[in-house]
């Protein structure tokens, strides 16, 4: 089993987000950001600048007009969309360096990834508690620990812990914990310190399958547990189907759901996944 050590150690080698993803994250934590902040941002990358173009002319192209500015693309998608576009953009470099294997395929890793991201805007939407640009960043990087227990762990033995996982009914989180002697939140916790994001970010990628923590003041632990368990249920990146994906009543309660809300909410993310492959043109990690 890995020492703290050798997971510290695969932290660091896991690629970091870019500084741009940084100034971004900084701007829609707050409540009352405009969409010419974020344009200001993404003008001076121009790589970041190209790809944008490049994902909306590929999206759209039956259209006449080019699509040849931010402006046109902010006109074409809307600011919901172009704030997904640069924040998926931003992050999916960190799943290109996951070995693959079957609990860390980075296309799998990224798919599950869009989908909680998606899922997770759909609740803070619905309930009213986190701003959905929050908890739409809190999705997409919530698996990143899963990338540090790959790295830090011979695959023979991962794909041992997968064979073995129809062997008891445990939790997800609390086979990690039994075969890897740490789960994904507290790793993906690990590199939410190294990379210095925002505490909110931190604290729900850390605690989001943490009973205090869902019942908590902070209501994005609750949100992103949620949404990861929805999409797991979808059957989008589970590594170990037949354990539990049960959502934790405690989630449930803080955020007043009950089960007529989630099948809502499912319902809802598949029409989110199905806009976000036409509309932003999203291709797994392992593609890019």
């Amino acid at each position: 089993m890995p020492s703290l050590q050798e997971f510290q150690r695969a932290v660091k080698a896991v690629r970091p987000l870019p500084e741009v993803a940084h100034r971004v994250l900084r701007i829609v934590q707050g409540e009352d950001w405009a969409i010419g902040e974020l344009v200001a941002i993404v003008r001076t990358e121009p790589t970041l600048v190209a790809r944008i173009l490049r994902l909306c002319n590929s999206a759209r192209s039956g259209l006449d007009v080019e699509i040849s500015s931010i402006a046109d693309a902010i006109s074409m998608l809307g600011s919901r969309n172009l704030v997904q576009l640069v924040l998926i953009t931003c992050s999916s470099g960190m799943f290109c360096g996951a070995k693959n294997s079957l609990y860390a395929d980075p296309a799998t890793l990224w798919h599950h990834s869009v989908a909680c991201a998606l899922a997770c805007q759909l609740i803070a939407a619905r309930t009213g508690q986190v701003s959905p640009a929050n908890a739409f960043t809190a999705g997409i990087l919530h698996d990143v620990g899963k990338i540090v227990i790959a790295q830090a762990t011979d695959v023979a033995q991962v794909l041992d812990a997968i064979a073995a996982s129809g062997q008891d009914h445990d939790s997800h989180v609390g086979f990690e914990r039994r075969m890897f002697g740490i789960d994904h939140a507290r790793a993906a916790g690990l590199v939410a310190d190294s990379w210095q994001l925002p505490a909110t970010l931190a604290n729900a990628m850390r605690s989001h399958h943490d009973e205090k923590a869902m019942a908590g003041d902070d209501a994005m632990p609750a949100v992103l547990h949620t949404a990861d368990q929805l999409v797991l249920q979808a059957g989008i990146g589970n590594a170990f189907p037949r354990l539990n994906v049960d959502i934790h009543a405690a989630a449930l309660e803080r955020l007043e759901l009950d089960s007529n809300d989630l099948a809502a909410l499912t319902r809802g993310l598949g029409v989110e996944l199905a806009a976000a492959a036409e509309l932003l043109n999203i291709h797994p990690a392992g593609s890019r």
